[in-house]
């Protein structure tokens, strides 16, 4: 019955935080605006891919030397890389 009861009250607990959190609890820190407790004070999503910077020295190289070794390999392997 004690096991019962402190099983009880842990999830009480449980529920008890998530219903603080999820209602902001009334504290004084609202900075970020609206929205859900887990996106505030991080701003808005940017939209699109991420920018990248420039492409570094190498890359060209290394498309050559990769699109030779694909080459190389030949297509009687089967695509998915399983051999039977």
């Amino acid at each position: 019955m004690l096991f019962m009861i402190f099983v009880f009250l842990i999830g009480f607990g449980f529920v008890a935080l998530a219903i603080a959190r999820l209602s902001n609890g009334g504290g004084g820190d609202d900075s970020g605006g609206g929205g859900p407790w887990w996106r505030r004070g991080r701003g808005p999503r940017p939209r699109g891919p991420r920018p990248r910077g420039p492409e570094p020295t190498w890359w060209p190289e290394f498309e050559r030397e990769f699109r030779a070794y694909v080459r190389a390999q030949g297509t009687d392997r089967p695509a998915t890389g399983v051999s039977h």
